[in-house]
């Protein structure tokens, strides 16, 4: 078993409440796998990939020389394992997957998602 990393799109750090491409912070926790202790291990800062109400498709041809912001979002993600958020789309889901980030929906408390994502892993890799 393994330390793994969960971004959590939360306004306040407690709560797992904000939409994925409106988030303009997650909240980085390191979980172990064997225990399922989590801490904190950063606040990190992103742009929101969705603007004007738009994500994806339209609001991509707004993106700078063409990059797509679900994409410059996800790379700001690369090193996590599982993102959490409220609401996600399926542009923002598939921008993850590429990354092999796996992505769910739910509006919980952060400690007992951390616990479901925890016992979901138990279950799936044992």
């Amino acid at each position: 078993m393994a330390d793994y990393k969960i971004a959590a799109a939360s306004s306040d750090g407690q709560i797992i409440d904000s939409h994925f491409g409106h988030a303009t912070h997650f909240y980085i926790y390191e979980v172990n796998e064997k225990t399922g202790a989590f801490k904190e291990i950063e606040d990190r800062n992103v742009n929101a990939a969705c603007g004007g109400g738009e994500c994806g498709g339209v609001a991509n041809k707004k993106a700078a020389a063409g990059a797509d912001p679900m994409d410059i979002m996800t790379e700001k993600l690369s090193d996590v394992d599982y993102v959490l958020c409220a609401r996600i789309g399926p542009h923002a889901i598939q921008s993850l997957a590429k990354k092999g980030i796996r992505a769910y929906d739910i509006v919980l408390p952060v400690e007992d998602a951390i616990a479901k994502i925890n016992a979901f892993r138990k279950k799936t890799t044992h």
